[in-house]
């Protein structure tokens, strides 16, 4: 690893004792859409509405007997859909291109919300936390905000969504409102009327405690692996929201309810100290002054000998079946993992000419593929996987280099 100076400027979560609902066991959510995908294959019907995060591209591998059968033909359709799969293998680009690599997230985002219809964490929804100077003026980046604002319209009611225990409510509503609020705000400094909506579903959902009990948790990293994600990207928005919104009673309850949860849950590993740190960057008194010099040394600490950084050293997550386990995956720089911390660093307050980020930024423009993304192996130990992280890689890429150039 990198030695790095101290730069001067800059546990396990507990569980709910009062969940309102029952929590999702990852078995049996995969069951669930693994029965959907069977479906998928043998009749040619796309996703349902509902269907969220990762757990709906890789749904195949919990059926006993049908997981390589399944599973090939999913990505089969992926393929078809223009969404395709990626591998460490792919071309790297002669020379570092912005245009492509924003053709590139145009062009996946656009197709799972033509496709699926949902807002999904890995592929248009961090698309739509994108930077507003590369996209806000970009008719498919509109448009997926149109997709995502669709979406919401769909949903049933709370009593009815409540009233079917197969709907995975707090997921959807949560990273939907998240994303879509993020996006506009950056864009326009403004909500809209169908993102303040969802936002206010999203804090009735909340647990008492400050989290949502009905995140899926299901052993897929980053972002379906604890609650803490969902809570810190919540967290981000309250940051960034205008006090005309924050000043609601929901708003200010929920905010203060993220407050609690944060300071009472220690984030257990590297990416959730970075995503607290990027909440921070828009939240006051998130984090102590030692947390957040010790949280950016452990995130220098972490830079390869070649710059970048690994997706699969930010966490010691749990193996799908729940068995614990070192990073499985093929620990090597990343396009996630250099994107993010790059990234995060520099919300941190770690500036642009320092050389952990020069090197980042570095490791980036040398990495780019061919076909403008730059490639992240999936955290799951599954060779039928799209390696659907290279989207949310992508986007961490972009954002990176849009705040050392906006520095």
């Amino acid at each position: 690893m990198k030695e790095h100076p101290d730069y001067q400027d800059a546990t396990t979560p507990k569980s709910s004792i009062n969940s309102r609902r029952q929590v999702w066991h990852g078995a049996v959510a995969l069951l669930i859409f693994a029965s959907f995908t069977v479906l998928i294959v043998a009749k040619g019907l796309e996703l349902p509405a509902f269907a969220q995060g990762e757990e709906a591209q890789h749904s195949a591998s919990s059926v006993d007997g049908k997981e390589d059968a399944v599973g090939s033909a999913y990505l089969t359709e992926l393929r078809a859909a223009g969404l395709g799969t990626y591998t460490r293998e792919d071309a790297l680009a002669e020379t570092f291109s912005l245009d492509r690599a924003l053709s590139f997230m145009d062009g996946v985002a656009i197709s799972w919300g033509n496709r699926y219809g949902c807002v999904t964490c890995h592929t248009n929804g961090f698309y739509l936390t994108s930077p507003a100077v590369f996209f806000k003026d970009r008719p498919d980046f509109q448009k997926t905000q149109e997709q995502a604002r669709a979406y919401a319209r769909t949903w049933p009611s709370m009593a009815d969504a409540h009233a079917d225990d197969t709907y995975l409510e707090d997921t959807y509503v949560v990273a939907t409102a998240a994303f879509l609020a993020i996006s506009e705000l950056q864009a326009t400094g403004e909500l809209s009327d169908v993102a303040t909506e969802i936002l206010d579903r999203a804090w009735t959902l909340q647990e008492p405690e400050g989290h949502w009990a009905n995140w899926i948790v299901c052993n897929w990293p980053p972002f379906e692996s604890d609650y803490h994600f969902g809570v810190t990207l919540m967290a981000i928005v309250g940051g960034m929201a205008p006090a005309s919104y924050m000043e609601t009673t929901a708003a200010r309850e929920g905010m203060a309810r993220l407050r609690r949860y944060i300071s009472e849950n220690e984030p257990e590993h590297a990416h959730n100290r970075g995503m607290t740190l990027w909440a921070a960057r828009h939240v006051g008194g998130l984090v102590t002054f030692q947390q957040k010099r010790a949280w950016i040394q452990e995130l220098r600490g972490l830079q390869r000998d070649d710059g970048g950084w690994a997706s699969g050293a930010l966490g010691s997550w749990r193996q799908r079946d729940g068995a614990a386990a070192e990073p499985w995956v093929q620990v090597e720089s990343d396009g996630y993992g250099t994107g993010f911390v790059t990234f995060i660093l520099m919300q941190a307050g770690v500036p642009a000419s320092d050389p952990a980020i020069r090197d980042g930024i570095n490791w980036l423009r040398a990495n780019q593929r061919e076909r403008g993304y730059w490639w992240t192996q999936s955290l799951r130990n599954n060779a039928e996987t799209p390696n659907f992280l290279t989207h949310a890689g992508t986007t961490f890429a972009l954002k990176a280099l849009a705040a050392a150039e906006a520095q």
